[in-house]
């Protein structure tokens, strides 16, 4: 079978959960079989030099990739919010990624063509006039869902309407185009479940993430309690939880437990963060090994209240047989059992009393963790996961999708 895979960004290296969940998929179909082609924006936030990358991924997936400069521009967002349309999307329209999709399928015949994420549907009307190969989109995320859950959180008046207007904007084209692609391939049940409420004609596939558990080596525990996160810090959801952890939970550890500390690393971390450096808080940044960064922690906190689709820290963190606290939110699409793989918080309250329950407590620490990392190994097997797929692939024999001209973007 042969596979073309439209990126959001190139997926080498995989080192933040959308690389991740892109590289996984590629490397999944290449195991099983499959041949793979790859056109990917190389955006300027995660610009790579392609021909650089690695030989065996170059080899892989024929990787080309289209520069694109993604980054938010203030002038370019306020004009927009008398356009009606989703800022998101016409972020991503570009001719000369057009223009190169045009010359692939002139040249080369695919079984499927896969849409990495919602941000890859303006090229449909392209692919649909181009190839016949049935078109399906991956979502990562229920992205209106994102912008939602932000807005329900958002105190300010004014971010809360400007957050309820993306979010507005972005459901009325997510659910336009969820029913112009010949099938869907979700990360959770959870995602599933609200995808089928605004298409549910549409095949859905759930594929969480997978990972090579055979790539993450444990380390013992280092001495005392090391409280950790880690996380794009681009990411607008992991802005808000460190915050909330910060302003709700760390006080009350860090009275009670003068020996702990509390570090967190991601890429993009925003300046104002680094004003909470201190002799107990220890803020990363940018660590180019997070398998490494993992080994340096005992107990990983989670406190997610936005977002939707999957956490691949989380089960990277599981691999790496670390004790997890996290929320509800954080969880989904992970259907691990609370008290045995991970310790589920839902609020303030149950944050303080989980970690402590972990402070002090090696052996529970380690009883977890070592669960925690047969559970991905079960569960979470990429080859195994990228068979499925390709099964899925094999059932889509549904018709070709209409035209799309005249598409909604608001």
């Amino acid at each position: 079978m042969k596979v073309l895979q439209l990126c959001i960004r190139v997926p080498f290296p995989p080192q933040d959960g959308g690389s991740i969940a892109m590289y996984n998929m590629e490397r999944s179909l290449f195991e099983n079989g499959a041949l793979v082609k790859v056109l990917a924006f190389n955006t300027i936030k995660q610009y790579v030099e392609i021909e650089k990358l690695d030989p065996d991924y170059l080899k892989m997936t024929k990787i080309e990739g289209i520069f694109l400069d993604n980054r938010i521009k203030p002038f370019a967002a306020l004009l927009n919010l008398f356009s009606g349309e989703s800022y998101h999307i016409i972020r991503f329209i570009r001719r000369d990624f057009d223009e190169a999709l045009v010359k692939i399928l002139e040249t080369e015949q695919f079984d499927i063509i896969q849409l990495e994420s919602l941000f890859m549907i303006p090229y449909l009307d392209t692919i649909n006039r181009m190839s016949d190969a049935p078109v399906l989109l991956r979502t990562h995320n229920v992205e209106h869902l994102i912008w939602q859950r932000l807005a329900n959180i958002t105190t300010g008046a004014l971010r809360r309407w400007y957050l309820n207007l993306l979010a507005n904007r972005l459901k009325r084209y997510e659910t336009w185009a969820l029913n112009r692609v010949d099938g869907i391939i979700a990360l959770t049940p959870e995602d599933k479940k609200m995808i089928l409420e605004e298409s549910p004609e549409v095949p859905v596939f759930v594929a969480p993430i997978g990972v090579d558990a055979r790539e993450y080596h444990p380390k013992p525990l280092p001495a005392g309690d090391i409280i950790f996160h880690i996380g794009a810090m681009d990411w607008i959801p992991n802005q808000e939880g460190i915050k909330w952890f910060l302003d709700n939970v760390w006080p009350e550890i860090e009275h009670d437990y003068p020996e702990a500390k509390f570090q967190f690393a991601g890429k993009k971390m925003p300046p104002g963060f680094f004003n909470f450096q201190s002799d107990r808080i220890d803020v990363k940044g940018f660590v180019p090994d997070a398998k490494d960064y993992m080994n340096e922690g005992t107990i990983m906190i989670v406190p997610l209240f936005s977002g939707s689709g999957m956490r691949v820290k989380i089960i990277e963190g599981m691999a790496m047989g670390r004790a997890i606290v996290s929320t509800p939110v954080g969880m989904e699409g992970i259907h691990a059992v609370d008290g045995e793989h991970f310790l589920m918080a839902k609020d303030a309250t149950q944050f303080i009393k989980q970690i402590k329950k972990l402070i002090g407590n090696r052996a529970l620490v380690e009883t977890i963790g070592a669960n925690a990392r047969a559970f991905v190994e079960e569960e979470f097997d990429n080859k195994a996961i990228g068979k499925k797929i390709l099964g899925f692939y094999e059932e889509q024999i549904n018709p070709k999708s209409p035209d799309l001209e005249n598409s909604p973007t608001a």
